[in-house]
């Protein structure tokens, strides 16, 4: 009974946030360059990618939009690529700082050195993701790096060391590390880290034909029961463990794998800017969901006056899941799980869909 109460409640303040869609993170991918080579990489991001990407100067005038536009309680994020290998990294930190934002950045950690972060906390960087993807071995084998998992946990300790105000751990779980979360927990708890995030890899960029990268749906239902089994116990010791953002799931399982609810607040309260100005939600959003440009037109506009596939979700009646029993709650799920022109996600948490045609007959 109290379940229904917190659903209704949480139903409606959903709704609600749809209605406003305030603009509450704004991630810019300020290069699509990466020293890395990840089996996994949604973007297909290269070593030196060719493509064109936004200046300096144009990152620092979105900046400036954004700060005249919606203010400075805008939580931006720093992605890529890799954010690090920005050669103009500093001035546009320094321009969030001076503007007042609380901003933060998405990164491998392989730049990350005591100096790069002395800097970063010269200019108060607020928030900072590091990824730690298992053991040695499954580490090395997803970056497509012998040396990956060396270096990430030297950056592990440095940043723990400098106490940024937020500072979390991704995991993206796949077959050969499905079996070693243990591990990777007491690794964590071992560097004194708080907050982890469970990821699934979906199948997109560089992963969308790897199936040795995919959990299947029982493994999926297996990363949910580790968790569900270890979140109060690694709680009680100082580690919060949460299943990512990524897929609905029905409320009361939610509860015990998740801090919050499930809600994709992708262009809801979530846009993105990419490196060649498209304007999307989440940034690793099909490009089917891409808004607009910044090149040639205003953002601010954009985000107030689109985003419809995002916000009513009409779409989802011309697909499979307008069958399912749950479709008024999930709404589809998370965003960055569907292409416009298909009629089904690319996985679902709680429907096997490879195996049954229509939703409704696996409840």
């Amino acid at each position: 009974m109290l379940n229904l109460l917190k659903k209704s409640i949480f139903d409606s303040y959903k709704k609600y946030e749809i209605r406003k869609h305030s603009l509450e993170y704004l991630f810019l991918e300020i290069t699509n360059e990466c020293n890395f080579s990840c089996l996994h990489c949604g973007s297909d991001c290269k070593t030196s990618s060719g493509t064109p990407m936004l200046t300096t100067e144009s990152w620092l005038e979105i900046i400036n939009h954004v700060y005249f536009s919606f203010g400075n309680s805008v939580r931006i994020i720093l992605t890529g690529g890799e954010p690090l290998l920005h050669p103009n990294l500093e001035l546009i930190c320094q321009h969030l700082n001076s503007l007042g934002f609380k901003y933060g950045m998405v990164t491998n950690g392989w730049l990350l050195s005591e100096s790069k972060i002395a800097m970063l906390k010269q200019h108060r960087l607020h928030s900072i993701t590091l990824s730690l993807d298992g053991k040695y071995e499954s580490h090395n084998k997803l970056r497509n790096n012998p040396n990956a998992f060396n270096n990430v946990t030297n950056a592990l300790k440095l940043t723990a060391a400098a106490k940024f105000p937020l500072f979390d751990v991704v995991t993206c779980v796949y077959p050969s590390n499905l079996n070693e979360l243990d591990e990777i927990a007491a690794m964590l708890v071992h560097f004194n880290i708080k907050r982890w995030r469970l990821f699934r890899i979906f199948p997109s960029g560089r992963a969308a034909d790897n199936n040795e990268i995919l959990l299947s749906y029982e493994q999926t239902r297996q990363m949910l029961e580790w968790i569900k089994h270890n979140k109060s116990k690694y709680g009680e010791i100082g580690l919060n463990i949460n299943l990512s953002c990524e897929g609905w799931l029905p409320f009361a399982e939610d509860m015990q794998v998740r801090d919050m609810p499930f809600f994709c607040r992708s262009g809801i309260n979530i846009a993105s800017i990419l490196a060649n100005g498209d304007i999307t939600g989440c940034s690793n959003n099909h490009e089917s969901f891409v808004q607009g440009n910044v090149l040639t037109e205003n953002f601010a506009f954009i985000w107030n006056k689109r985003f419809l596939p995002f916000r009513k979700r009409d779409w989802i009646k011309r697909t499979v899941c307008n069958a399912c029993k749950h479709v008024k709650s999930c709404q589809g799920g998370s965003i960055h799980l569907w292409e416009l022109d298909k009629n089904r996600p690319n996985f679902c948490y709680v429907v096997d869909l490879d195996k049954k045609d229509k939703p409704e007959e696996n409840q």
